[in-house]
């Protein structure tokens, strides 16, 4: 599931939770930029215990947002980041559909 707050192309606010079949469930917030059908952020949340910060880049298509996967690496803050953006495959292991938001 995710949720945005976007103003103008900056994402100002959002949560991200995957819950994908027998693993620990994720959650966490982003921040981040849309670039034209991209959306770049960074997702902070919480694992074992101990905080993380991890890149995340989702590809919209229509009322579908399909994530991107692809080499990373660790920065010196600790901040896990894609290589190079361009070379990410969005193949469709994750999707996110769009629905309405209860108010």
């Amino acid at each position: 599931m995710m949720q945005l707050m976007v103003k103008g192309n900056q994402v100002t606010s959002g949560k991200l939770s995957y819950n994908f079949y027998e693993k620990d469930k994720n959650e966490g917030t982003l921040i981040g930029v849309l670039k034209g059908d991209t959306l770049v952020a960074d997702y902070t949340f919480m694992s074992k215990g101990i905080s993380s910060v991890r890149q995340v880049v989702f590809l919209r298509k229509g009322n579908i947002y399909v994530e991107g996967y692809g080499d990373v690496v660790e920065v010196a803050s600790g901040k896990v980041i894609f290589k190079d953006i361009k070379q990410l495959k969005f193949d469709g292991k994750s999707v996110l559909s769009k629905v309405d938001c209860k108010s």
